[in-house]
């Protein structure tokens, strides 16, 4: 088994405690459920002196509506959580069937909302041991220093093609949600369509020094919602293809396509796309758009 670093652990009774402590201790990191930044600890992508827990934060885990007809959900809200909502069930079927697509249902239990939003980028090359990067001569990517000087998934690029696979993304996308981000600056919202950047070293578009709050989803969109995920195994697996899909009777189809590079894609054209061929020209038009490397697991 590989061992975690060392780190000492500091726990905030509220929001304001972790904004604060997230200011006054930089280099650390922030911790919900853990299920995914543990994991790359024991790997040596991250060695943080504390991590910050957000466990204790009761106020990130209220689910409440809005005086507009939405939701705003907090983000430690836990994956079972959101998909057992009733609210959700009903409005943002789509989100619902996201939460119970990740993994299996004891990390549905600890996972949550926001660090399923705030999941880093994986690929081949980069979720391994550090002895593992290093036997190949490291990985562009990875936080613990310069391993290496070069994209291992695409030699010839000059970025990080890790791929985003955030389930809860690409629906939350289509329904418009915003995401509300808090620091010792004030609070901003920002959408989840602009939060994430085209390179997988710095795919969030976020201050070191911001805590996700929470994920306010407005009234639904006319028509249906839908998500679907690939994965090699009905269970267990990160994704090898997210997607979403939208169909308003007036609008067309709006269609969201994750996993294939460091953020989730809103394909254009496909309005025009199905008028023309139906639904295997909507495939051929997003697949051009994509371009999907090897960057799997």
């Amino acid at each position: 088994m590989l061992p975690l670093p060392t780190f000492s652990v500091l726990s905030p009774r509220s929001v304001a405690d972790a904004v604060g402590m997230l200011t006054d201790h930089p280099e650390a990191r922030l911790i919900a459920g853990g299920t995914d930044l543990l994991p790359s600890m024991k790997y040596g992508l991250f060695s943080p002196p504390a991590l910050i827990r957000l466990g204790g934060v009761a106020a990130l885990q209220d689910i409440t509506t809005t005086e507009e007809g939405g939701l705003r959900i907090g983000s430690g809200a836990t994956l079972r959580a959101v998909g057992r909502d009733p609210r959700v069930q009903r409005l943002y079927p789509a989100l619902a069937a996201a939460t119970r697509t990740v993994a299996t249902s004891t990390i549905q239990a600890m996972g949550t909302l926001g660090g399923n939003l705030m999941l880093d980028t994986r690929c081949a090359w980069y979720n391994q041991s550090s002895f593992w990067r290093g036997a190949l001569g490291g990985c562009l990517k990875c936080h613990s220093g310069p391993e290496g000087a070069i994209c291992h998934v695409a030699p010839k690029g000059k970025g990080c093609y890790a791929a985003h696979s955030a389930d809860t993304a690409p629906g939350l996308l289509l329904y418009g949600a915003e995401v509300e981000l808090v620091s010792s600056r004030g609070a901003r919202q920002v959408a989840v369509s602009a939060l994430y950047g085209e390179d997988g070293r710095d795919w969030i578009r976020r201050a070191p020094d911001e805590l996700l709050t929470a994920v306010i989803l407005p009234p639904p969109p006319p028509g249906a919602v839908v998500h679907r995920k690939l994965r090699a195994r009905a269970s267990i697996d990160y994704p090898l293809l997210l997607t979403a899909a939208a169909f308003d009777p007036e609008g067309g189809p709006r269609v969201v396509v994750s996993a294939v590079g460091p953020r989730p894609i809103l394909l254009s054209g496909l309005a025009e796309a199905f008028r023309d061929g139906g639904v295997e020209a909507v495939a051929e038009a997003g697949y051009k758009q994509v371009s999907p490397l090897s960057t799997h697991v």
